[in-house]
């Protein structure tokens, strides 16, 4: 049996021109681009580190790890979609996928509650919504604690917004070289 193709030039322009759309790649980069502190210098990236691996007085509280661990086997899916809607255009594709991993991201932030704030933690937090504490107003809680004062428990990511608002995405040209 002799089976015949027909439009032969056809299907190879068009493959042609999906090839020039893709060729030239790039990647996305999600979390704590450069730039952003806290009103005491402090970036937002280390204190986002230092709430992803821990520190000698604070647990780990992984939600960079949480959210890669809940999501990353959608975001094949999610560039391959994004690719069919916008016409196999990398850049913007990139970019749908980029928005959609920085709301998991925060959401993982926001959902986040193990291990939970000590009692010092949740006092600060209640008396300094913003984070905006002095030396004196520290050891003023850590005197309060030990006379028996009590806050309510706070979300252990959760304090003055920042380091969640911070979450943000860049779409660039070529491989990744970091």
């Amino acid at each position: 049996m002799a089976v015949n193709f027909n439009g032969g030039s056809k299907l190879k322009a068009a493959l042609e021109k999906l090839s020039q759309k893709v060729k030239d790649g790039g990647h996305v980069r999600v979390g704590f681009l450069e730039g952003k502190s806290y009103p005491d210098g402090t970036p937002v990236a280390q204190v986002a580190a230092w709430n992803e691996f821990g520190t000698k007085t604070a647990p780990p509280r992984p939600f960079m790890r949480n959210t890669i661990s809940a999501h990353s086997e959608q975001w094949g899916d999610a560039l391959s979609a994004a690719l069919k809607s916008t016409d196999y255009d990398a850049k913007k594709s990139l970019e749908v996928v980029g928005m959609v991993i920085e709301g998991q991201i925060r959401d993982e932030i926001s959902n986040l509650n193990d291990p939970p704030n000590a009692p010092l933690t949740n006092l600060l937090k209640d008396r300094f919504p913003r984070g905006d504490y002095s030396t004196e107003d520290f050891l003023q809680a850590v005197h309060d604690l030990k006379n028996g004062e009590t806050a309510p428990e706070g979300k252990p990511l959760v304090w003055s917004g920042l380091m969640r608002q911070d979450v943000s995405h860049e779409v660039k040209d070529g491989p990744d070289e970091s």
